[in-house]
């Protein structure tokens, strides 16, 4: 049976203009001293309990460009957006897409227009710039509620909790307490002391300790709840945002988990583009949450090559699969243990870690712009794998241009460089050459070792 449950409402706007304080004030904590750089990088919710207006459950996401699918989402998951604009800045980049995502959901929105403390503050200004987005607010004869706040003051802060009641009791949220359940998975990761866990908002049904929980199949049983105030909890009801311990995966940020099995939209992923004529740089990369993650891999530019990515902490096994292809680990939020640190240092593997998003993505930027140009002399394709005695030779067909012992070799996978190599014996037949032209079948050795597989491509380079 349907029954009214806490409204859930998002926060959305720019990069640092006070999403972050606003809720800092509402729940009297200070998230933003604590987040890197002081912007928010991850999807964070918590309930507030109010005096005149009952229990009110808010969703933080970032302003950063790269997080744009965790807005998308928010608009999705939300029955209210709140949009920050700050009054000395004015509509932004982020303040735009915002929009588009609270205008391809259809929720209300309430539009709150911070910072109003500073002398630079020129409210008038933001309601012009957002008219001339198509968002005309009541002050301008327009339909869209708005109020002055400052998130530093807490200056007009009962006048947005009075709009956000009203707005949300013209249409009062509910869900099915007894129902199916439904848990939005808002965040992921793997932790090193939990295991696989999901920070998730519960949409419908009731969530208990000990209930199995399932997407595509079963996924793990409940073996512990925590709320955001770091309470212990045995159960959750619709509106409520919590911490999910025994998972058997890390979920997708954004999926659907229930107590019966429930199919996921399934996404096409691109098809990745021919890097063979673009230099580029191999990363393997380790983020603390699934969010962070996709917000990564999204915003890389595309001659960053990805052998790996995943969340916890990096390990030994990402300095391995990073030594062959000469590939740098790149972390963020991640921890490096000692044994990790020296097995990096043998194997001579770059390890880079950041707190800030800007700082990882500036940093490859300025790796991708440094980075040696290469001029492609030869392609090859391999053929057959075998051995004479402990050397493992690559029988290979030369499709292209012309391939010299003296050459630097890039050993190429679906579009992705896996190892870069010498040729420390290149034969026709049994006969030792210096180099083979098109057309020629060949046996090679490489040193360093590569491990190559039968339909991997060689690319012979000056590089």
């Amino acid at each position: 049976m349907l029954t009214n449950r806490p409204p859930i409402i998002v926060i959305l706007g720019h990069v640092d203009h006070g999403k972050t304080s606003l809720l800092d004030y509402l729940r009297k904590s200070n998230i933003t001293a604590r987040e890197a750089g002081g912007i928010t990088q991850a999807i964070s919710s918590f309930q507030l309990q109010t005096p005149e207006y009952g229990v009110l459950t808010f969703i933080d996401t970032p302003g950063h460009a790269a997080f744009s699918a965790m807005r998308k989402r928010g608009s999705q998951i939300a029955d209210l957006a709140i949009l920050v604009v700050a009054a000395d800045d004015g509509v932004m980049p982020q303040t735009r897409e915002s929009l588009d995502f609270i205008k391809s959901s259809g929720i209300p929105f309430i539009v709150a227009i911070n910072k109003i403390d500073l002398s630079s503050a020129d409210p008038d200004r933001i309601k012009t710039q957002l008219t001339e987005n198509q968002v005309v607010v009541e002050d301008f004869g327009g339909d869209i509620p708005s109020v002055l706040i400052s998130a530093k003051s807490g200056k007009g802060i009962p006048d947005l909790l009075e709009l956000i009641n009203l707005v949300t009791s013209l249409n009062q949220p509910q869900a099915d307490p007894f129902g199916q359940l439904e848990l939005i998975v808002l965040e992921s990761r793997l932790d090193s002391k939990k295991g696989s866990l999901a920070i998730v908002l519960v949409k419908n049904g009731t969530i208990t300790i000990g209930q199995e929980l399932f997407q595509n199949q079963s996924i793990g049983k409940v073996r512990a709840m925590i709320n955001p105030d770091g309470t212990n909890v045995t159960s959750a009801l619709p509106s409520q945002p919590l911490e999910v311990i025994g998972l058997s995966l890390v979920p997708e940020v954004g999926s659907i988990i229930s107590d019966k099995v429930v199919l996921q939209p399934t996404t096409k992923k691109p098809i990745p583009e021919s890097k063979n004529s673009i230099p580029g740089i191999n990363i393997i990369v380790r983020s603390d949450v699934a969010g962070s993650l996709e917000a990564i891999l999204s915003a890389l530019p595309k001659n960053i090559h990805v052998l790996s990515s995943g969340t916890g902490d990096i390990i030994e096994n990402d300095i391995l699969q990073a030594r062959p292809a000469e590939a740098q680990v790149i972390g963020f939020n991640t921890k490096i243990t000692t044994s990790v640190s020296k097995l990096a240092e043998t194997e001579k593997v770059i390890i880079k870690t950041f707190k800030i998003i800007y700082d990882l993505l500036d940093y490859l930027d300025k790796q991708i712009n440094q980075a040696p140009t290469e001029t492609i002399l030869g392609r090859a394709s391999i053929l057959a794998d075998f051995k004479i005695k402990s050397d493992r030779i690559a029988g290979c067909r030369c499709s292209q241009g012309v391939i010299s012992k003296s050459n630097s070799i890039q050993i190429e996978r679906n579009a992705q460089i896996i190892g870069k190599s010498r040729i420390k014996s290149l034969k026709v037949g049994k006969n030792d050459v210096p180099t083979v032209k098109s057309g020629v079948e060949f046996g090679a050795i490489f040193s360093p070792y590569v491990d190559f597989t039968i339909g991997d491509d060689i690319i012979a380079t000056t590089g």
